[in-house]
Formats: C-alpha cells, sequence, structure tokens
C-alpha cells in the first residue's frame, strides 16, 4: 500500500526530476490577492503568469507543487456535504503541474498515463477518460498514448471545459481521469461515466488546457502562448491507491479519526449517525489547524468568519457525541503529528495554533449550551404549529446573541427537516447592524479579472489631496458594466487618484468623486488589485465620465499622524525591549493605531511608561519626516526595517524620522506620513497584550483621538472623586476599602448560608432510604446558593457514608441547580452522577454533567423536576440493591 507521503513525494519528483518542472512549495492559504477569501485550488499562487502579468520566474517556465487548499467559503464550499460523502473536504491537498507558455496537450497527456500506469500501478481497465465534446486533438492524443477509443468520452461545456472564473479571462477544454472504484458501488442497473456521478465514478486528475481567451461579449480568440493547469486531490489518489472505501479512511485523515473515536468512546462503522459527526470533526479540525498556522483567526468577518463557523460546526458535534468542551487539542496535536514532515510551519506555529483553537473553544462552551437549548425549543414549537421554516429573525438571534453561524442554524434545522429563513436572516442582520453600508466599506469576494485588464493607476497622493481624473472602468457585481444606476455600490477605476488605497496596514481614504454636473459621488472605501486603485462608490457613473477627485483630507491628516506614531512606537519598542522586538503586523487608522510584534512576556507597567514617554519626547522634539525612493539592497544597507514575509519591488520607498544626523526610525513603508512629528502633537498608549503564543499587540491613539480618550478619562475620575468627596489621588485607596469590606460581607454571608444549609440539611439524614448497604437521598430543595448545597452534599456524605446524594435547588425563577454525589461503592454498581445530573438538567431544558463521583448542572423549567427526580430515585436503588 502506498502511503500519501510516498505519493506526494513520487508526484513531485516525477515532473522535478523527469520533466523538469520547478518544484514549488505551497503557498498559504491566504492568497496574495485581495479579491480572493482562501486558497481553493494549486493555479491560484500562478495566476500573474496564466494572465501575462508577470514573467514566471522558472527556466524552462514550467512548475509542479503540492498546493494547501480550503473550500469553506463562497460558491466553491463544499462545507455541506463534508463528512455525509466518502470524498468531500473543506481542507485538501492538490497535486498540480503548470506550464506558462510551454509544454502543450502532446506532452502533458502521455505524462500523466505514465504516471498513474507505471508509478502508482493504477489498473487500466478501471480508468476512463473524458473530454471536451469538440476537441478532438486530446483524444487522439489519448488513443496514441494508449487508451482505448471506447474508454475515451466526450462531454459537454458544464463538464468538460474550463471557463473564466469572471466574464472575460483564458479558458479552455479539460481532460479527466477517472476510476472506477467497482459495481458493489453502482446507482442503478444504467449506472455508467456517462450517465451518472455517484460514488462509484472518482476523477483523479482534471488536465486543463488553457488555449482562448474569452471576452466579455463571450467571443473566443486563441491564445498566443497556451498554459496548462493540472490538479489531482491527494486524497482522492491516495483512497484509489490504498484501496479504501472513503478518502477518510486513507492514512491522511483515518489518524485523526482514530482519536476522535477514542475520546469519544466511539468505533467507526458502529452507526451511520455516529460517523458522520466523527467524520466532520476530522475534517475540520484539520482545515482550522492549517487556518490558523497560516495567521487566521477566529473572527465575525471574512476568512476568520469561515474558521470560527467550520470549527464551531466541529464542536456542535462533539457536543452530539457527549465530548465536553475543550476537546480538541489531542485531536489538533494528531494533526500536527500527522503533516509536520510535509508543512514545517505547523511545527513552529504548534503552541499558537493550539492556544488559538482552544481559546475559541472556550469561547463557545459559554454560549453553547444555552443556544442549543434555545433552538432545540424552537425546532419542538415548530413541529408542534406544523411549521417548517425557522424565521429570519430566529436565526439571527441564534447568531447574535448565541454566537450560532447561519450555517450551523441551517444544518442544525435540516437535520430536523426543516428550512430557515435566509431572506429574513439577511434582513435582521441588516435592520440590527446597518449591514448595507456596513458591507460596501469591506472587499468582497470578486472575480480579479474584472480589476488587473486595466491600466496601472497613477497614484498621486503623496502630494495632492485632490485631481482630475477620468473613469477608465466600472464594476458592479463583479462584472464590468459601462454604467452604473443610482442604487448600484459600484467599483470604480480612475486614470490617476489621490485616493490611498488600503495596504500596508494603513486604511483605504474616502471622499468624494465631483461629477462635471456638480454632483458628488461619496467614495466609501478604497482598495487596490496589483497596481490598479479601485474605488468603491454608490450612485450613477459611467465610462468615459470626467471627476474630480477629492479626499477627505481631514482624515487623511488624521491618518498620517497614527502611521507616523507606529513607526515611532516600533522605535521606542526596540529602544525599550531590544531588538528582540520584530513587527508581525499593524493596522493604522484615522483614529487609532495598532501594532503587533513578536515578544514572549507581557510588558511590566514601567516598560509602557518609558515607551509612552519616549515617543512623546521624540514628538516635541519636533523630528523631520522625509522620504526615499531607493534600490532595496541599499536600503538594507542604511539599516532600514523590512517587514518579514513582506514582498518588495527592486525600488522601494523608506520613510525616515530623523533629530538632526540622528536617525530615530527607518522603515520600508508605502504609506503616508507626516513631515514633523510635532503636528502629532501628543500620544497615548491604552492597551497592550497578547494576540497568540510569542506575539503582544500594542493600541496607541495620537492628535485628536489621544485628547478625547483622555479627556473622557477625567472626567470620569472626576465624576468619582465627587461621589465620594474625595481626591482624585486618593481613589485607589478608596476602591481597595470598598473591596475589602466586600469580601468581608461576602464571606459572611457565604458562612451563614453554608451553616443555614448543614442545619437544615441535617434534618434530612433521616429520610435517606437504604440501598445495597448504603444510603440514597434524593430531593427538591428551595432556594440555596451552590456553595450552600455544596457544603449540605458534603455533610450527608460524611454522616451517611457510602452513599448517594442528589439535591436540585429551586430559584424563584422556576430554574434549577442539580447537584449530585455518588461513593465509589455505588459507581462500582454503575450509580454515575454525571449521567444522573444530565438526565435531571436535560428534562429540566438545561444540560450539565460531570464524573462518576460528582456532577453538577443547571435546567431553566423545575415543571418537569418531581417527575424526573421520582425516575432517578428508582434508577438509584435498583442498581444500588
Amino acid at each position: 500500500m502506498k502511503k500519501a507521503s510516498e505519493i506526494r513525494e513520487e508526484f513531485l519528483r516525477f515532473f522535478e526530476e523527469k520533466h523538469q518542472c520547478t518544484r514549488v512549495p505551497s503557498s498559504s492559504l491566504v492568497p496574495d490577492n485581495p479579491t480572493l477569501l482562501l486558497t481553493s485550488a494549486g493555479m491560484v499562487q500562478f495566476v500573474p503568469y496564466f494572465l501575462g502579468l508577470e514573467k514566471p520566474p522558472y527556466n524552462p517556465p514550467r512548475a509542479t507543487s503540492c498546493q494547501k487548499c480550503a473550500r469553506a467559503g463562497g460558491k466553491d464550499s463544499d462545507i455541506e456535504n463534508v463528512g455525509r460523502t466518502p470524498r468531500h473536504h473543506t481542507f485538501f491537498e492538490m497535486l498540480g503541474n503548470f506550464s506558462f507558455g510551454d509544454y502543450f496537450k502532446a506532452e502533458i497527456i502521455p505524462w500523466a498515463w505514465d504516471f498513474i500506469i507505471n508509478y502508482l500501478k493504477l489498473d487500466k481497465d478501471k480508468l476512463w477518460i473524458t473530454i471536451y465534446q469538440e476537441d478532438d486533438e486530446s483524444g487522439e492524443i489519448w488513443e496514441k498514448t494508449g487508451v482505448p477509443k471506447e474508454r475515451i468520452l466526450k462531454k459537454g461545456k458544464k463538464d468538460n471545459f474550463w471557463g473564466p472564473p469572471g466574464p472575460s479571462g483564458p479558458c479552455g477544454p479539460c481532460s479527466e481521469i477517472h476510476y472506477d472504484l467497482g459495481e458493489h458501488l453502482k446507482c442503478s442497473d444504467d449506472c455508467g461515466i456517462d450517465t451518472c456521478e455517484c460514488d462509484r465514478w472518482m476523477e483523479i486528475w482534471n488536465l486543463v488546457f488553457m488555449e482562448m481567451f474569452q471576452d466579455e461579449e463571450r467571443n473566443f480568440s486563441a491564445l498566443e502562448k497556451k498554459n496548462v493547469d493540472t490538479g489531482m486531490g491527494l486524497e482522492r489518489i491516495a483512497m484509489v491507491c490504498q484501496g479504501v472505501n472513503s478518502t477518510f479512511e486513507t492514512d491522511l485523515l483515518m489518524p485523526i479519526l482514530n482519536k476522535i473515536s477514542e475520546i469519544a468512546d466511539k468505533k467507526y462503522g458502529d452507526d451511520p449517525k455516529t460517523d458522520v459527526s466523527l467524520r466532520i470533526i476530522a475534517d475540520h479540525a484539520r482545515c482550522v489547524t492549517f487556518m490558523e498556522s497560516d495567521g487566521i483567526s477566529a473572527s465575525n468577518e471574512g476568512r476568520g468568519y469561515v474558521l470560527r463557523m467550520i470549527l464551531r460546526r466541529a464542536l456542535r458535534h462533539g457536543f452530539i457525541l457527549g465530548l465536553e468542551l475543550p476537546f480538541m487539542r489531542p485531536i489538533v496535536e494528531v494533526v500536527l503529528e500527522n503533516y509536520r514532515e510535509a508543512y514545517p510551519d505547523l511545527e513552529k506555529n504548534r503552541q499558537k495554533i493550539i492556544k488559538n483553537i482552544e481559546t475559541e473553544e472556550n469561547r463557545f462552551k459559554q454560549t453553547l449550551t444555552k443556544g442549543y437549548g434555545h433552538i432545540e425549543e424552537l425546532v419542538a414549537k415548530l413541529k408542534a404549529d406544523k411549521k417548517t421554516v425557522i424565521e429570519g429573525e430566529d436565526a439571527f438571534k441564534l447568531y447574535d446573541t448565541y454566537g450560532f453561524p447561519l450555517e450551523l442554524t441551517e444544518e442544525i434545522a435540516r437535520e430536523s427537516g426543516l428550512k430557515v429563513d435566509k431572506t429574513g436572516f439577511e434582513r435582521s442582520m441588516k435592520e440590527q447592524k446597518e449591514r448595507a453600508r456596513a458591507s460596501a466599506t469591506k472587499v468582497v469576494l470578486t472575480n480579479e479579472l474584472s480589476y488587473v485588464n486595466n491600466p496601472d493607476t497613477k497614484f498621486v497622493g503623496y502630494t495632492k489631496d485632490t485631481c482630475d481624473s477620468k473613469v477608465l472602468s466600472i464594476v458592479v457585481e463583479q462584472n464590468t458594466v459601462e454604467s452604473s444606476s443610482e442604487d448600484d455600490i459600484a467599483d470604480v477605476i480612475l486614470d490617476c487618484t489621490p485616493f490611498y488605497a488600503e495596504s500596508g496596514g494603513q486604511i483605504g481614504d474616502i471622499g468624494y468623486l465631483e461629477l462635471e454636473n456638480g454632483e458628488k459621488l461619496e467614495v466609501l472605501m478604497t482598495f487596490k488589485v496589483g497596481k490598479v486603485f479601485v474605488h468603491r462608490i454608490q450612485g450613477a457613473v459611467k465610462v468615459g465620465d470626467k471627476v474630480r477627485a477629492r479626499i477627505d483630507a481631514s482624515r487623511r491628516r488624521e491618518v498620517e499622524k497614527h502611521h507616523s506614531i507606529a513607526h515611532l512606537l516600533q522605535a521606542a519598542l526596540i529602544n525599550v525591549l531590544g531588538d528582540e522586538v520584530k513587527q508581525s503586523g499593524s493596522q493604522v487608522e484615522d483614529k487609532r493605531a495598532r501594532y503587533d510584534f513578536s515578544f514572549p512576556r507581557a510588558l511590566t507597567q514601567e516598560e509602557l511608561a518609558k515607551v509612552e514617554k519616549l515617543m512623546n519626547s521624540w514628538i516635541q522634539q519636533g523630528l523631520t519626516g522625509q522620504t526615499e525612493v531607493m534600490d532595496i539592497e541599499e536600503a538594507k544597507k542604511q539599516g532600514a526595517i523590512a517587514l518579514f514575509g513582506e514582498k518588495y519591488d527592486q525600488d522601494v520607498r523608506v520613510v525616515s524620522f530623523t533629530c538632526g544626523d540622528n536617525v530615530i526610525s527607518q522603515e520600508l513603508c508605502g504609506g503616508s506620513h507626516v513631515g514633523n512629528t510635532g503636528t502629532i502633537g501628543l500620544c497615548k498608549i491604552v492597551s497592550e497584550g497578547a494576540i497568540s503564543a510569542g506575539v503582544r499587540r500594542v493600541e496607541v491613539l495620537c492628535s485628536n483621538s489621544a485628547l478625547e480618550y483622555l479627556s473622557e478619562k477625567a472626567q470620569e475620575i472626576d465624576k468619582i472623586a465627587q461621589k465620594y468627596k474625595i481626591k482624585y489621588t486618593q481613589i485607589e485607596d478608596k476602591i481597595e476599602k470598598l473591596l475589602e469590606e466586600n469580601r468581608i460581607f461576602s464571606a459572611k454571608i457565604g458562612q451563614l448560608e453554608a451553616e443555614k444549609a448543614q442545619s437544615s440539611f441535617a434534618t434530612f439524614l433521616s429520610k435517606a432510604k437504604d440501598a445495597g448497604g448504603g444510603k440514597v437521598f434524593v430531593s427538591r430543595i428551595e432556594d440555596f446558593a451552590p456553595n450552600a448545597i455544596k457544603s449540605g452534599v458534603e455533610l450527608l456524605s460524611s454522616r451517611l457514608g457510602e452513599s448517594v446524594i442528589v439535591l436540585c435547588s429551586v430559584k424563584p425563577d422556576g430554574s434549577v441547580f442539580i447537584m449530585a454525589n455518588a461513593t465509589d461503592s455505588f459507581v462500582k454498581k454503575g450509580v454515575s452522577a454525571g449521567n444522573i445530573v444530565k438526565q435531571i438538567a436535560s428534562a429540566c431544558g438545561g444540560n450539565g454533567g460531570g464524573k462518576p463521583q460528582f456532577a453538577q448542572g443547571a435546567g431553566k423549567d423545575a415543571s418537569k423536576l418531581d417527575a424526573v427526580l421520582v425516575e432517578v430515585e428508582k434508577e438509584i436503588l435498583n442498581l444500588g440493591g
């Protein structure tokens, strides 16, 4: 049996050594392209070469790679099928080889056949080829290669033509290699590769021949240079080579699946429904591990939202299996062990990956029980009312209040035969968070070809706030159009612009495009694709319009101050902490600057004070800010700081702040800055903390934002001082005194409650029932605090000896607190405090659990408590007897 690691290496070596392809490492799951969410195919990192925007740096111009890919968001998402089919994944590896105007069909077709027959040793009689119905050339080459004509099937555009991702771009026919997994998987008597796409037929390799260009009118013309883009999914080919029934049973995923089965105490293959949950957790654990390694962190937007959504989906299926959060660490560790040799960054980022995933698990744990209970109630009510749709408002409440992604709500609804009103969900989202406008100020997924088919934008914003421009192109909803309407959110490309496009951590400019008729179109944001600047506006404009482009100058001045203060912050941190400080990210806006840097520990208050004092001294000195364009090697020789991992052109822009001949800060930077630090006024550090293992974040305010912050803080301090009629210097002493008094009173209250509980619970001793040499006491009590109940349980246990004690405290609002304790003799007989609490909590609309000896939980509705306690007591007495 070939291991997946052997297949991966054999493929790369085959094309590298036998066919002179340069072996190129996998690129990040975060693509170097702001219009794409995630890297979803092997060709993504080579797009500039396929489009002719850049010359490939390989000699000859051909490459091979094993690309890590993720399809967990957007139209290409397979997430609904993951775990429910033998071959769908959110993360996968794509083996590929690529030709940039070099070899073509006559070469790659025989090479592909050579590899699968002579290297992978696949059975010829199980292989089928599909080609585009008009591509006779490929069919003839396959025949010459040795494939029988009857095994070469022609198909239409839907199956065997690779179109451009947008309205225009390179395209061409493709040829797919399929493997027959066996007649036992046939879906019907008519099952055939030419008639269906069931689990019997596995597409293992797709050869795409990019030989034409499609324009926006869907006219085709031949490309001067023809390209090849192939893709073979490692999971799929490993499944075929290893003779297993699904990709989950390959050596890529089976070790992960085994670990989940172990910690969940479930055997894979015993129950189809359980198997779905096991597969989902295995796939999703792998995906989030790789996403975290590539710097994606859970959030409510973009890639971070995708990570959070799939992680929470995995956690929910763990919840279904009875796992208590957090449970992902041992699973993630198996992923790391399985893949660290192929992807060394996983080992380097091990601690960060584990810590970030566990943090997100704990965050979700806080809301899961409440949210799960809410949706179960909702589903039950809908079924009782014979309704089939979860209203959009309810779905939004689950998202907004309980942190349930819409996709998770949809999945739970499907399991109960319900649908979700997605339109209503979106409407609620817009109403509550003004999503219509907010979404217009974020880059959304689009087709990059709509933008890059424009000349580079001339940027004049370093020296000008306005300029006269011409509209070159307009993009609306991913399509290039001649004009936009009043209601359209449109992306406008100008020939020149003063608008800074978001990059290098600096936020993009906003402002106006003034039309010749006097109308103003508000620019909501500015971003760039390659070297094309894109202005997002709402309103009517047409190609060829002459406009006056005018930025919001006052906002830009504040952005410049905050960008300059970010440079001074880095210089001050290095001055105070040493050269160990290395920038790992930044975000510069008009009201704040955020700076991320590597450092192994938290900064002390004294260190932060030194950093802040140093920055303010440089502001007061009025350092001179200047920029210079120079060769990158010369810039590095001068000591200019570059951001690790950032791509730079040969000529770079160097931003320096100096005091006479003394250089305070010197960095490679394309952003906008002040000419003199004296204009900044002052700065204030407002926070410092960890964002991942070994990475800290400092947030700093300056200029107007710093003044407003300090003014608000002073007002709050004055309010407290006036309220307690003390000087502001005495506030800390006053707070300490109040806290100490509160601690004393809380301790006294707790002691009194414990004494009350022990006094009350002592009367329960005589009510305990005999059971097999021990005692059983199950009772409902009224409104005792958890600590008091625990004290009472300990008292009863010490007095009763071998025993099972179950106490349920009912509060005035009808909620229930549950606690159970079982001694070892009862545990050996099969009594479990954890199971008892789960049973009671479930009946009361809540959740809980713990160990066999001790457990606690809570419920929301005590109406069924008495009935379930009778049932629980009966079960314990039967086991105990």
